[in-house]
């Protein structure tokens, strides 16, 4: 189990890792190598703050849906049977490389791309960056497309969450707070998911108190 495991955090490094270059090479070749290293400069902290807001708000939904709904539950049960065994460090391997890396693609890259080609269609301004990052947030949905119906969920969290990633670098034109938020999310609910899948070992869990949040590692 623990060999699989690491052959699936060797997997998923590697496709990131693809995902992380090609999103850096797309930024400088479109704005240039100082444009680069601006959006992880510009407004650090205003988007640091937005993405640790957005990610606790949204780790709250989750908790809420697996323990509320019925297609929280099933989204839960799959990814166990994937994730099942995770140990704490795999699962923020997993969550850190994601987060690098499909924010990199669609955030730093294609967003800005989107929303130059939107502002052909409707001028510049709040609709260009609307629609742009509507069709960016689609695209980050095709790509967490299931092959089972009861797995639609999964994609309409993934646009969501990716509608909101992207207003925060819209408005902070910095990379940082979506990555942090987008590998908080995935490292928080990997680890509870892989908890169910395997019932021992550490795990990080979140639960509510008090009307907060409250993170726990077991």
């Amino acid at each position: 189990m623990r060999g699989r495991n690491w052959a699936k955090v060797v997997v998923v490094g590697v496709v990131y890792s693809v995902m992380t270059v090609v999103g850096v090479l797309w930024v400088i070749a479109r704005d240039g190598r100082e444009a680069f290293w601006q959006i992880v400069a510009n407004d650090r902290w205003s988007s640091i703050g937005l993405g640790v807001g957005l990610a606790t708000a949204v780790l709250w939904l989750s908790g809420w849906a697996a323990a509320k709904t019925n297609w929280g539950r099933t989204l839960d049960a799959f990814f166990a049977q994937v994730f099942g065994g995770f140990s704490v460090f795999q699962c923020i391997a997993t969550a850190v490389a994601s987060g690098i890396g499909e924010e990199m693609l669609f955030r730093a890259a294609l967003q800005p791309s989107a929303i130059a080609l939107a502002a052909k269609w409707t001028g510049a301004g709040f609709a260009a960056g609307s629609l742009g990052i509507l069709l960016t947030s689609l695209a980050f949905g095709a790509v967490h497309l299931p092959f089972k119906r009861e797995l639609a969920p999964w994609t309409l969290f993934a646009i969501g969450t990716s509608i909101a990633f992207g207003a925060i670098y819209a408005w902070t034109d910095n990379i940082v707070g979506p990555m942090l938020a987008h590998a908080m999310i995935n490292g928080v609910n990997l680890s509870r998911i892989a908890r169910k899948g395997a019932p021992t070992g550490p795990a990080l869990m979140i639960h509510q108190k008090g009307g907060m949040l409250e993170f726990e590692r077991r």
